[in-house]
C-alpha cells in the first residue's frame, strides 16, 4: 500500500470522525473491493497501461486540432468562467467571515447643530454660547446650555469578540472548505467540457469518414443500377431487378443525406463549445492509433484523489463538520469587548484638549437561557446537512465505481468489436480482389465486381462506426477516472 493511500485515508478518517459525539447516523462507505484487482487484470490488454492520467489528457490523442479547440474553449466558454467566478465569490465570503477573528477598529466624527425646546424640562439660556462658560454653581444654579448650539465629536471605537469556543474559527474554516468545493467544481466543469468537446469532435470526424464511404456507396449503387438497366435492355434481366437497384440507390442517397445532416449538427455543437465562434474552420483528420488508457495502481484511492466531483463532496463534508462545531458554540457564553475613546465639545478649537476627551470600556458576555429551541434546531439542522452530505458521498462512490467498471468493460468490448470488423474488412477486400481477378479472366461480370465492392464499403462503414465507439469508450473511461485531476487528497 502506497504512502499516498495511507495519507488519503488518514485525512478521510479525520474528516468523518470530527465531532463524533453529536449523534450523527450517516456512515461513509469505502470503494467496492472489486476495484482493488480490476486494474491488474486489465493491464494485460493492449488498450490499457499502468500509470496516472495526465491533467492534459487530450494530448494522449496527439491531435493538434482537438488540443486547440479544447484550450480555446477553456479560455472562453461562459460555463467555465462562471465556475471560476464562484471560486472568487466563495473566497470573498470566507474573507468576510475571517474578519470576525480580528479586532474591529473604526474612526468617526460628526458635527451636530441642535435647538433645544424653550419650554422643555432642560433649562436654557437665550444668550449666545459663551466662549468660557461658567460653572452652574457660579451662575446661581442656572444652566448655561443655549437654545441653539453646535456640537463637535470624534471617536475611535474598538470591538472584539474573544471567540473562546471557536465559533468564528469554525465558520471561517467552513468557508475555506466551500472555496475548495468550488475549486473542485471548477475542475469537474472543466473535465465535463473537455470530454464533451472531444466527444462531439470525434463524432464529427467519424461522420466525415462515413460521408466519404456513403458517397462511394451511392456511386456504387448508381453503377449497379446502370448495369442492371443495360441488362434489362439486353433482355438479360427483369424489371424487378431494376426496381430493386433503383431502391438501393435511393436508400444509399438517403443515408448520405442523413450523414450530412448529422455533420451540420455536430459542427454547430462544436462551434458552440468554442464560445460561439461559428467561423472556426474544422479540418478532416485521418485515422491514427488510439492511445492506451493509463490505469493507476490503486483505483479506490484514485477515485478519492482524482475525481473532482468526489473531492468536492469530501470538502463539503468537512465544511459540514465545521458548521456543526459552530452550532455547538452557540450554546456557550459569548465574551466580547467594546471600547470608545474620543473628544466632544461645543467649541471646535477645544476639540482635542483633555477636558473634551471621553472614553468608555464595556466588557460584556451573553449567555442564552431560553430561545424557544432556536439553537437546538440550528444544531440538528447542521447535523442533518452533514448526514445528507455523507449519504450523497456514499452514492457518488457507488456511481463512480460503477462508471469505472462500466468504462473498462465497454472499452474492452469495443476493442474486440473493432478487431472483428477489421478482420471482416480484410476478408471482404480479399474477396473483392479475387472478384476483380476473375473478371480479368471473364469469369465474373462487372455487376459481381460492384456487389463485391459494395460489401467492402459496408464493412468499412461498420469498422468506422466501431472505431468511433472505441473513441467514445476511451473518453467515458477518462471521465470516470477523473481526467487527471490532482489534489492532495
Amino acid at each position: 500500500m502506497t504512502r499516498n493511500r495511507y495519507f488519503c485515508r488518514l485525512i478521510l478518517c479525520a474528516v468523518f470522525l470530527t465531532g463524533c459525539g453529536t449523534g450523527r447516523r450517516a456512515v461513509p462507505i469505502e470503494s467496492p473491493a472489486v476495484l482493488d484487482n480490476v486494474a491488474d487484470r486489465a493491464i494485460v490488454e493492449p488498450v490499457f497501461a499502468r500509470g496516472e492520467l495526465p491533467e492534459d489528457w487530450w494530448n494522449l490523442f496527439a491531435d493538434g486540432q482537438l488540443t486547440n479547440f479544447i484550450e480555446k474553449a477553456f479560455a472562453q466558454h461562459p460555463t467555465l468562467q462562471s465556475a471560476k467566478a464562484k471560486i472568487l465569490s466563495a473566497a470573498y465570503s470566507a474573507d468576510l467571515t475571517r474578519s470576525s477573528l480580528f479586532p474591529n477598529l473604526t474612526w468617526g466624527g460628526d458635527i451636530s447643530r441642535q435647538k433645544l425646546s424653550e419650554t422643555g424640562l432642560i433649562p436654557f439660556n437665550t444668550t449666545p454660547t459663551p466662549v468660557h462658560p461658567a460653572p452652574i454653581a457660579a451662575t446661581g444654579g442656572q444652566n448655561n446650555i443655549p437654545v441653539y448650539f453646535t456640537q463637535y465629536e470624534t471617536e475611535l471605537i474598538l470591538t472584539y469578540d474573544f471567540d473562546l469556543w471557536g465559533k468564528n474559527r469554525n465558520l471561517w474554516r467552513a468557508g475555506l472548505g466551500e472555496v475548495r468545493v468550488r475549486m473542485a467544481d471548477e475542475a469537474f466543469v472543466r473535465l465535463q467540457l473537455g470530454i464533451s468537446i472531444a466527444e462531439v469532435y470525434y463524432q464529427l470526424q467519424i461522420a466525415y469518414k462515413r460521408q466519404q464511404i456513403a458517397q462511394a456507396v451511392v456511386d456504387n449503387q448508381a453503377s449497379q443500377e446502370e448495369l442492371t438497366h443495360q441488362r434489362v435492355q439486353a433482355n438479360l434481366g427483369n424489371r424487378q431487378e431494376l426496381f430493386t437497384a433503383k431502391t438501393n440507390t435511393t436508400s444509399a442517397k438517403q443515408t448520405l443525406l442523413e450523414l450530412e445532416g448529422e455533420i451540420a449538427v455536430y459542427e454547430n455543437q462544436l462551434h458552440a463549445y468554442l464560445a460561439g465562434d461559428f467561423e472556426e474552420p474544422i479540418e478532416k483528420v485521418g485515422d491514427h492509433p488510439l492511445p492506451q488508457i493509463p490505469l493507476p495502481n490503486d483505483l479506490p484511492v484514485h477515485l478519492l484523489a482524482h475525481r473532482p466531483d468526489i473531492a468536492a463532496q469530501l470538502w463539503l463534508i468537512e465544511s459540514g463538520g465545521r458548521q456543526i462545531e459552530a452550532a455547538k458554540a452557540g450554546f456557550y457564553p459569548d465574551f466580547n469587548l467594546a471600547a470608545l475613546f474620543g473628544y466632544q465639545t461645543l467649541h471646535l478649537r477645544k476639540l482635542f484638549e483633555f477636558p473634551s476627551s471621553m472614553y468608555n470600556i464595556d466588557p460584556a458576555f451573553t449567555l442564552p437561557i431560553f430561545d424557544g429551541g432556536r439553537l437546538l434546531a440550528n444544531l440538528r439542522g447542521s447535523e442533518i446537512n452533514y448526514d445528507l452530505a455523507v449519504l450523497h458521498y456514499n452514492e457518488m462512490i457507488l456511481t463512480a465505481s460503477r462508471e469505472v467498471l462500466d468504462g473498462i468493460a465497454v472499452l474492452r468490448n469495443s476493442e474486440q468489436q473493432l478487431q472483428e470488423f477489421h478482420r471482416i474488412v480484410g476478408e471482404q477486400e480479399e474477396i473483392f480482389q479475387n472478384s476483380r481477378l476473375r473478371s480479368t479472366w471473364n469469369l465474373n461480370s462487372g455487376l459481381d465486381d460492384l456487389v463485391s465492392e459494395q460489401n467492402v464499403l459496408l464493412a468499412r462503414d461498420r469498422e468506422t462506426v466501431a472505431y468511433g465507439k472505441k473513441i467514445q469508450a476511451i473518453l467515458q473511461l477518462i471521465k470516470a477516472l477523473g481526467g487527471g485531476y490532482a489534489t492532495s487528497c
